[in-house]
């Protein structure tokens, strides 16, 4: 659990919603974000017609646009040393998943990586979440799929603040 860390949420839809930092608002902690730099490129628009040779492709001034992506995250939750502690597991873990789930569109960062994305949401939780232990305790460990709909902007974390990076 010591290479396990913290992570950086932000609700997008509304006003004035606050970063969430997974360990003091849920106990979750993350072991493994696979952001990814770069992904597929979208093929650009084309036609083809039948009595010319090759395709007719529309490329913006911007040039390509990546596709959107999944990622699989693996998070923990620690259970504690007092005989409630998993039933206190079980909220927090419910509390984290109800926040996903509700939340519609998020930013996320990650400490550990120093990536951040927007339009991140909720696509799936895994039904084989595990107890695991080690040497410092005993934990929960579950996987979420998250898909990233903006892979291209840069979310950073500065003073309690996800902002787009400039």
């Amino acid at each position: 659990m010591d290479k396990w860390r913290n992570f950086y949420l932000q609700k997008m839809e509304g006003s004035n919603n606050p970063v969430k930092e997974s360990v003091a608002a849920w106990g979750i902690y993350c072991k493994d974000i696979p952001f990814k730099l770069f992904d597929k490129v979208k093929a650009p628009a084309k036609r083809t017609w039948n009595d010319e040779h090759g395709d007719d492709e529309y490329i913006s001034s911007d040039g390509l646009y990546l596709e959107a992506y999944t990622m699989r995250v693996e998070f923990g939750c620690k259970k504690m040393d007092n005989p409630t502690s998993v039933t206190d597991v079980r909220v927090k873990v419910g509390d984290f998943l109800k926040y996903l789930r509700t939340s519609g569109h998020l930013k996320m960062y990650s400490s550990h990586t120093k990536i951040g994305r927007q339009y991140v949401r909720l696509e799936s939780i895994s039904d084989s979440a595990k107890w695991k232990s080690d040497e410092s305790g005993e934990y929960l460990i579950f996987e979420v799929t998250l898909k990233v709909n903006d892979p291209v902007t840069d979310i950073t974390y500065d003073n309690s603040n996800l902002t787009v990076q400039a």
